[in-house]
This record gives C-alpha cells, structure tokens and sequence, in this order.
C-alpha cells in the first residue's frame, strides 16, 4: 500500500476550547508536502516512438510534467490467447471477459493503454488508435496492453509520442493559489467534527478520517478524475444497472454500501474504488458529508474511508458482512495519493484531533487501529 510523505510539520498551539477550569489543548496540524516526481522536462526530446510487445506495464521512460499536452497515435496489432486479433483500438468484448481483470475495464481487449507514473492509485487512460491527453501529474509515461497476462499471446504496437506545443498547456499547477493549510487552517472546526460515524442504531462504527475543502461540483469531479465510481444508492438500482453492464458485457463496479450516519443524517455521497470480479468482496470504499462550515470561502465536506478485504460475522445479527484491513490510515492515504496522481489537490495536510482515535470496532463488531489523523485537503 502506499506510503505518505509527510514534511514540515507545523504545531500550532492555543486557545480554541474554553471550560470552567481552564483551557483545553488545541488540535495539531502538520503540512504534507507534495510528492516529488522523478521526471525533468529539461532534456527529453519533442517525440518518441515505443514499441509495446508485453503485457504488463511498460516505463516508456517518457517523463511527462503537469500540465503537458500529448497526442498520440499508434499502430499494429496483437493476438489474444483465445484467437482475437486486436489493434491499438481493441477488440469488442466478449462474454468471457466479464470473468477476467482487466488494467482498464472501460476500455476493450487488447486495446492500447496508459498511464502517469507507477502509482497503484493511478488511472488508466485509453489511448488507442489516436489520443490527445492532459497531463495532470508528473512522471513517466506508462503504456500497455489491456489484457491480462494470460489472455495476451503475442504481436506488438508502434506507439507515437509527440508534445502539442500547439495547444495551450492546462493549468493544473495552480498550487500558488493554494492556502498554507499549516499555517491558516482553522482548526477550531474540527474540535466541532464528530470524531466517529454511526448506524442507524446509533452504534459507533467508523472514524471520520478525511475532510475536502471545495465546492460541491469539485468534490464530484476530483473523484470521478481520480477514478472512483459513486455507488448505487439501492438495491433495485443495482439491479437495474448491474443488468444493463452485464447486457453491454461491462463490469458493474458501481454495488451500493450500507448507510451510516453523521450529523444525524446518511451520507451525502457514496463512491468506491474496485476490480471486476472481485469487487463484492475486495474494494476502496467511502462515504462523504456535507458540514455546515466553510472554509477559505468553500464548503468543508469530511468523510470515512476503509477499505473492505473479505467477509466476516456481524456481530449485530449473525449476518454475513464485510470485513476491513485493520490499518485504516492505509486507505485515508490512498485517498490522497489518488486525488494526487489526478491533480485533483491544490495543498493537503493532516489534523490531530484533541481526542484522536487509536483502536475500536466498527458498527458490526470489525476491529481497526488508526493514528487518529484526519487528512485535509483543498481540493484544485
């Protein structure tokens, strides 16, 4: 799982909570620095040609920087195992891929893919034939086929890389009109932030372990760029949609979590982060809310996050539930590292609450341990 890199770390100190005997303790920021890539734009060249002959992901050695803008074009083709041919474009899918992992699942077999840097929260991005893409973060240009290794048999493709100079760059390096969280944050909010979620039994499960500053519309598009999907929010949706995927011979990704509550309501907005096959059992998953502050002028929205990795008992009913790797603060980070691989943050840092949660269970009886840090993050 991925590591944070954490700098500069920035105690602030003082008055936020007065009582009758005295001055409570104020919680703690520390600023996250940015993570800094390997690529350098200074010598590469303005076009590269790369064949791609694997399966696997390949480091073109391309170094790319926020903000460029490639078109790509490419040619040849590849056999699959089960005898398809496909070109760059790919190969429609068939019933049996709905059964296999595939590196894009939007995109069809065999079909020409990439992505910015190595990064497991990293999302692919369809190149095929042709392409003109924005370039969010820095780092190499990775490039492959989309099968899986087993359906992959043999042939390759010519991949063409020039940089539009043509073409105004996108502004995605907007981090001078970023606040020093460290250092303006307002932290006296966040001693006003419940510091768990509950069901509906008002049984405390969950730890609010991330926050956005943004609009409502920002909120929405950093997670669709950073390729988390909003989840069904019933049953017959989930039916109805996981019918149509399955007549489009499309993975349904998009299965509805249980409701949880703060504020005294259920979450605002659902999303989840899956594989193909896997995702009733295994998937990134989060829920969101809306607080009543603002911050910088922005609504404040703060949110939970695990990460479901099996099936367990609940302890409620005797029902089967899922089960959610321990460390949860893996899966906050994984947030962050995300909304980073897609430019999606302007500035991030974290918040130690007055009173951090260390160990406890969720509302089903699952344990977990965390640090107690809430990630903060102003959303681009």
């Amino acid at each position: 799982m991925l590591a944070m890199q954490t700098t500069a770390a920035v105690l602030l100190t003082g008055c936020i909570l007065c009582a009758q005997d005295g001055v409570a303790p104020a919680p703690r920021v520390e600023a996250i620095a940015p993570t800094k890539s390997a690529a350098h734009a200074e010598k590469r060249k303005d076009k590269y040609t790369v064949k791609v002959e694997t399966a696997g992901w390949v480091d073109t050695g391309i170094p790319l920087v926020a903000g460029d803008v490639l078109t790509m074009t490419a040619e040849g083709d590849v056999k699959l195992a089960d005898g398809r041919s496909a070109g760059p474009e790919g190969s429609a899918r068939g019933w049996r891929d709905m059964l296999r992992q595939f590196p894009m699942p939007q995109a069809d077999a065999g079909a020409l893919v990439g992505r910015v840097g190595d990064s497991a929260a990293a999302v692919p991005f369809l190149i095929g034939r042709s392409a003109t893409v924005d370039v969010r973060y820095s780092g190499h240009l990775y490039v492959r086929i989309n099968a899986p290794v087993e359906l992959f048999a043999s042939g390759s493709v010519k991949l063409k890389v020039q940089f539009d100079r043509s073409q105004k760059q996108v502004n995605v390096e907007s981090h001078d009109l970023a606040q020093d969280l460290a250092e303006t944050l307002p932290l006296q909010i966040f001693a006003q932030i419940p510091r768990r979620v509950e069901d509906e039994q008002h049984r405390p499960g969950d730890v609010v372990n991330f926050a956005l500053i943004g609009t409502e519309q920002q909120v929405k598009e950093v997670f669709a760029h950073a390729g988390w999907i909003a989840v069904d929010k019933s049953v017959d949706d989930a039916i109805v949609n996981g019918l149509f995927a399955t007549l489009e011979r499309r993975a349904y990704l998009a299965v509805p979590m249980s409701t949880l509550y703060l504020f005294g309501r259920p979450q605002d907005m659902s999303y989840a982060r899956a594989e193909a096959i896997r995702v009733a059992a295994v998937r990134h998953h989060l829920r969101v809310w809306k607080t009543k502050f603002t911050v910088y002028g922005k609504p404040l929205w703060v949110g939970s996050a695990t990460h479901d990795n099996g099936f367990e008992r609940d302890e409620r009913n005797g029902g089967i539930t899922h089960k959610i790797d321990e460390n949860i603060d893996e899966e906050r980070d994984f947030i962050r590292a995300s909304f980073e691989a897609s430019g999606g943050y302007l500035s991030a840092a974290y918040v130690t609450p007055v009173h951090p949660v260390s160990k406890a269970h969720t509302a089903t009886g699952g344990s977990f341990h965390t640090d107690g840090r809430i990630l903060v993050m102003e959303l681009n």
